[in-house]
C-alpha cells in the first residue's frame, strides 16, 4: 500500500517532513543569478547600449554644428532615437529577471539589435520627412 501526499487543510500547521515534500515536487522557483553576476552584465551590456545613446547624440551635435537644423518631426525622430536604447535596455533587464545567464544575454544580445535596426530606420526616416533643414 503506497502513501499519496494530501495537502494540508487551511489553518492546520503543516509539520517540516511535509513541507520538504512539498517543496522537493519542483513547485518552488528556481534560484536567481548571484549579485555580482547580474550587475556585470548589466554593466557590460549597458556600455553597448550607452555607445548607441552617444551616437545619437553625436549625430545632432554634429548636424547642428554644420549650421543644420531640424524640423519639428525631425526632432521627433531623433529624441525617439535617442530614448529607443535606454527602453530596450531596460526591457531586457525587466524580462531578464529570474532568468538564467544565457537567458540574460539573449536578451540583452536582441535589445542591442532591435535597438540598432530602429536607430536605422528612424536614420532614413529623418531624410524622408525632410527632418532636417538646411
Amino acid at each position: 500500500m503506497s502513501t499519496v501526499p494530501v495537502a494540508p487543510e487551511p489553518g492546520v500547521p503543516v509539520p517540516t517532513d511535509a513541507a520538504a515534500d512539498l517543496a522537493a515536487d519542483g513547485s518552488t522557483r528556481g534560484r536567481s543569478l548571484p549579485t555580482w553576476l547580474d550587475v556585470s552584465l548589466a554593466v557590460l551590456f549597458g556600455l553597448f547600449y550607452a555607445y548607441d545613446v552617444w551616437e545619437v547624440v553625436e549625430s545632432i551635435v554634429q548636424l547642428l554644428g554644420l549650421g543644420l537644423s531640424f524640423s519639428g518631426g525631425g526632432w521627433a525622430v531623433m529624441i525617439v532615437a535617442l530614448v529607443a536604447p535606454l527602453a530596450c535596455f531596460a526591457a531586457a533587464f525587466a524580462l531578464g529577471r529570474r532568468r538564467g545567464v544565457l537567458a540574460r544575454i539573449a536578451l540583452y544580445f536582441t535589445g542591442l539589435a532591435v535597438s540598432a535596426a530602429l536607430f536605422l530606420s528612424l536614420t532614413v526616416l529623418l531624410g524622408q520627412i525632410g527632418g532636417v533643414v538646411v
